[in-house]
């Protein structure tokens, strides 16, 4: 029973900071879910280990059953015979609970009516009391409540808690700053009151005070990092690098960390975050830290961080599943040679048929992104007794590749004899466009299934372009396939002049290389003349966009406005506008995107 009522003490516990940090979610739904958790666990401790021996407890078990059966009026009777016998505190908790569901949250207040002057100081009938007067709106009610109760216990920090709680469940943090300035001044010490008053200062935008609070309240009590991470991810970005100060001052616990970390994650700034972990003397909590971390930036799709906090993890704990996960991520990443040594090292810690099954094909696929293509065929032959020609077969595509980023399309095109391809195949679709063949390439590339950003451009090229063959482009895209990408902006330049019909978006194709290529002049040249020239196409709305970057990289603040000003006025209907005002905002505040 003892550790039952524990665990039930930390649901509890755990059920407050949430409803205090669940302003912005709809009020009966959180409220539903707290009342569940406090009032369920408690009468399950309660009421389940004496079912047979106990009659107070056989009601509760019953009207428990009838509530979780969805019979609300048979549970409203079941927790009233409760009450009736003895144990007020569950049986008003489940009548909170049931009320809640139906709505009708004011039925409860003549129940409190009739026990809380038998039980005045019962800090959960207390509670109950002022969640309820706040849902029905009786904040005049629930304020003569609340200086009853803090009257009766004057040097009791609970009436001011649980008020300042409910209040801030309501989204009246100023209200609940008025209570905590109460208390500051009669007690004087407010130091069990630092979880509400971190709320508190989030909820009036104090964001830096915010975080100083629960950077105080995680050195007792660690796992408060998830309410953290709740309460200050809306930090607008203007204030976040004061969260980021005081989440980082010297001598905050790990939990600051963690939940800074966590907050950069949300911010998408995900890099930033592993930047807070990494320096951590990996412990087997801080590497805990990071598996969890992992996860989070794993579910952001912030590949880069991924990776780096997984060769951590596998340098501090060595493992072939951490180094199997860290290589595939490496892949994700683009960082193919990570991938390649992450692989091998967990192929080392696995038997013959998990290498062959699991480390294999990630290997390979690492090889082929590098272009080390012998290397690969030479990793396929070593396996072939146990691949057989069949499975052989089911890695032409990958050797392929590693063909065509060495530069070789012939090879590319042997290793895919007696390969199970047809016509439709994208590895045929790309061979066919490095080639020149549009024709081909139009008809094998569309079947690609989830196409990146280099499908899309290809698609994009010969969806427009009439013509049947196009070798100059080809040879661009084949280019960039190997990795030369100044060599493969100068062909998507030169090939503007054998597909007039798509040359807007092959001068596109080859700015966006030497904006990445970091080539300003170059990039620059390219945008105004897709921007002056082909003004009605649909790329000149991103060429405005990228002509007043590269002039507000170059410090004409003037010339970038005037150019994100054309863009919003003259295409309004295009994706970029947004964008194109945030950036115009961002001028005008003169601040950095």
């Amino acid at each position: 029973m003892t550790s039952a009522m524990s665990a039930v003490a930390r649901v509890l516990r755990c059920a407050a900071v949430i409803a205090c940090l669940s302003p912005a979610v709809d009020g009966a739904a959180w409220a539903g879910a707290f009342h569940r958790l406090a009032g369920g666990a408690t009468l399950h401790a309660q009421a389940n280990p004496a079912r047979s021996a106990d009659p107070v407890a056989d009601l509760m078990s019953k009207a428990l059953e009838a509530e979780s059966a969805g019979k609300n009026r048979e549970a409203i009777d079941g927790w009233r015979k409760v009450i009736a016998a003895g144990a007020t505190v569950p049986g008003v908790l489940g009548l909170e609970r049931v009320f809640s569901i139906l709505a009708l949250e004011d039925s409860l207040l003549p129940t409190f009516a009739a026990v809380i002057p038998k039980f005045p100081r019962d800090a959960q009938l207390r509670s109950a009391q002022l969640r309820t007067l706040a849902t029905v709106g009786r904040d005049a009610e629930a304020m003569r409540a609340f200086e009853e109760w803090r009257d009766l216990q004057p040097n009791d920090v609970a009436p001011y808690r649980e008020f300042a709680r409910v209040l801030l469940f309501h989204n009246r943090a100023a209200a609940a700053d008025t209570v905590l300035r109460q208390a500051t001044a009669a007690l004087g010490n407010t130091r069990a009151l630092v979880l509400e008053i971190a709320q508190m200062r989030a909820g009036l935008g104090l964001w830096q005070a915010s975080a100083e609070a629960w950077r105080e309240a995680m050195i007792e009590e660690p796992y408060y990092e998830s309410a953290t991470v709740f309460s200050l991810q809306p930090t607008p970005s203007a204030a976040r690098d004061g969260v980021r100060t005081e989440l980082r001052k010297p001598g905050a616990p790990l939990g600051a960390a963690q939940a800074l970390a966590f907050l950069e994650i949300a911010w998408g700034s995900a890099r930033l975050g592993w930047q807070v972990l990494a320096p951590l003397t990996p412990s087997d909590t801080v590497v805990s830290v990071w598996r969890q971390f992992v996860d989070e930036a794993e579910r952001a799709r912030a590949w880069a961080a991924t990776r780096d906090a997984l060769v951590a993890i596998n340098k501090a704990r060595p493992d072939a599943a951490t180094a199997l996960r860290g290589a595939e991520i490496s892949l994700k990443a683009d960082d193919p040679t990570t991938a390649l040594m992450l692989a091998r090292e967990a192929g080392n810690a696995l038997d013959a048929t998990r290498r062959l099954g699991e480390v294999m094909p990630t290997e390979l696929e690492a090889l082929a992104r590098l272009g080390r293509a012998r290397e690969a065929e030479q990793v396929l032959a070593k396996a072939a007794p146990q691949l057989g020609e069949e499975g052989q077969r089911g890695y032409a595509r990958t050797i392929a590749w590693a063909w065509i980023r060495a530069g070789d399309v012939g090879k590319a095109r042997a290793a895919l004899v007696g390969a199970p391809l047809d016509a439709e195949d994208a590895v045929s679709g790309w061979l066919s466009l490095f080639e020149g063949d549009l024709e081909g390439a139009r008809k094998a590339l569309r079947m690609t299934e989830s196409p990146g950003q280099d499908v899309i451009s290809a698609l994009s090229l010969v969806n427009r372009s009439s013509q049947k063959s196009a070798p100059i482009a080809g040879a661009a895209f084949l280019s960039l396939a190997r990795g030369d990408s100044a060599q493969a902006a100068r062909k998507f330049e030169e090939a503007a002049g054998e597909l007039s019909d798509a040359a807007s978006l092959l001068f596109t194709l080859a700015a966006r290389i030497e904006t990445a290529r970091k080539a300003d002049d170059r990039a620059m040249t390219l945008w105004q003349k897709v921007a002056t020239l082909y003004a009605e196409a649909p790329e000149a709305p991103e060429a405005q966009l990228e002509w007043a970057r590269g002039l507000k990289r170059r410090g004409d603040s003037a010339g970038a406005r005037e150019h994100l000003e054309h863009l919003i006025l003259t295409y309004p209907g295009s994706a970029l506008v947004p964008q194109a005002r945030r950036e115009l905002d961002a001028l005008r505040m003169g601040t950095v995107q």
